[in-house]
């Protein structure tokens, strides 16, 4: 497996993302400090000192080494420790890359929940091969998309997963498994140990076995409870929950047991109105019912013993002040931060909105070209924030919840009209516009 440094360095129309492989995460820095990482990368601190005659700035200089020499972002003689990704087009109004890549790599699943985002399975598609897929993370990589979410289906169900993930890891890629966790055998579990992923996400949505089995069927709760017994021996994972009606009861018990079963954090997302979902509305909560849930968790927070992560964050407490808008319109990150990749290599702005919205295809064109040029990315990116006709349109929250009650993706958010009527105020910010500077697990 081939060594890559710990940082890259990837230009930005703002600046500059970096990515560290270590944390598996984004952090973003504006054009004056890009400029100073980039010599930096050539010329030790000592030296970008010495040419500094204002004393002011020598000890903005000097703070700013200092803090970030103890995030590990230079080596011992005062130098970038990282790469910077030569050669990207950057454009003026969009990110050079997606900073997540959703890629279905099985069309199947040995559940049929009644809340599964991928829809009806098994579907009947000519799946991408190991070499297909090999020049997709290439391509990624030349991109700045380092983070990789491999889904289903269950992902377990293909038995070259972990050639797929080797194949992550040697372009570089960060690469992040979500798992039903009923096939995992203690060789899966010891293959899993071994390799440097993001995150292990096995999915439960209750704290107890009723609650749970609702929705994954009969027995799914005691099965998965004996598979992690397993997977905890071998492996670091996450439990991932979805917030449901089916689950507010009992959500501070989810966290609580995922530190009993071994679990390094506790994932919490909302359910999204898409796939089997779409016939099951009643599962969805309201705004106010997953806010305070989260709320809930929030308040577990200093005392939890596990590390929780709001995927969406969508509730003002999620919102901070070190997170930066990293997009210049009112979109969600459907095209404008992450894309979907469908088993077939269908690209999509988002796995949520469905095969309507597929833009192309990596067989027939370039990940580059697709994210920078087709229709549907500039579409997605292009629809406005405000009508002069005075008719509401999307500002702002999910696309994929306003097509599922309003009838299309440019159609107001209803959880963005709850919060606003809630007399909360969007304080001049779409609570979606964000980069999550701390958020870990392997979330859209």
């Amino acid at each position: 497996m081939p060594e890559h440094a710990p940082l890259v360095l990837v230009p930005q129309f703002f600046g500059c993302l970096v990515f560290d492989r270590r944390t598996s995460r984004y952090l973003p820095f504006d054009a004056e400090t890009t400029a100073l990482l980039t010599r930096l990368r050539d010329v030790p601190v000592d030296r970008v000192l010495a040419g500094v005659a204002d004393d002011g700035e020598a000890d903005r200089l000097v703070r700013f080494y200092e803090h970030f020499y103890g995030m590990g972002f230079f080596t011992v003689d005062g130098r970038f420790a990282g790469t910077v990704l030569d050669g990207v087009e950057v454009p003026a109004d969009h990110l050079t890359g997606p900073l997540a890549v959703h890629l279905e790599v099985v069309a199947a699943c040995n559940l049929g929940c009644t809340h599964c985002f991928a829809g009806d399975l098994p579907r009947r598609e000519k799946r991408l091969s190991l070499a297909e897929i090999d020049r997709l993370f290439g391509e990624m990589a030349a991109l700045g998309s380092f983070r990789l979410g491999l889904t289903g289906g269950e992902p377990l169900l293909r038995k070259d997963l972990f050639q797929i993930i080797d194949l992550a890891l040697e372009h570089g890629l960060a690469p992040c498994v979500t798992t039903n966790g009923l096939l995992i055998t203690e060789e899966i579990a010891r293959a899993f140990g071994e390799r440097e992923l993001v995150w292990l996400n096995v999915s439960l949505e209750g704290a107890t076995a009723e609650v749970n089995d609702r929705v994954r069927g009969a027995g799914t709760f005691d099965k998965v409870m004996d598979r992690l017994a397993v997977l905890r021996e071998h492996s670091r994972f996450t439990l991932a929950f979805t917030i449901m009606r089916s689950n507010l009861a009992e959500i501070e018990d989810c966290a609580r047991l995922a530190h009993e079963v071994g679990a390094d954090t506790a994932v919490f997302r909302p359910l999204y109105p898409v796939g089997v979902a779409e016939r099951h509305r009643e599962l969805m909560p309201t705004f106010a019912e997953y806010s305070t849930a989260l709320n809930q968790l929030a308040s577990m927070e200093a005392n939890a013993p596990v590390e929780l992560h709001h995927i969406d964050p969508f509730s003002p407490r999620a919102r901070r002040e070190t997170q930066s808008v990293v997009q210049k319109n009112h979109g969600c990150g459907a095209g404008n931060s992450v894309c979907s990749i469908s088993v077939s290599g269908e690209v999509n702005p988002c796995s949520f909105l469905g095969p309507e919205f597929v833009a192309a295809n990596v067989r027939e064109r370039s990940l580059a070209e697709i994210w920078h040029r087709s229709r549907r990315f500039q579409e997605i990116r292009s629809l406005p924030s405000d009508d002069p006709t005075g008719d509401a349109v999307f500002a702002g929250g999910c696309r994929a919840r306003a097509q599922a009650f309003n009838g299309s993706i440019n159609a107001p958010d209803p959880w963005i009209s709850e919060h606003a009527g809630a007399g909360a105020g969007l304080d001049g910010r779409n609570p979606l516009v964000i980069l999550d500077v701390n958020a870990g697990g392997c979330g859209r």
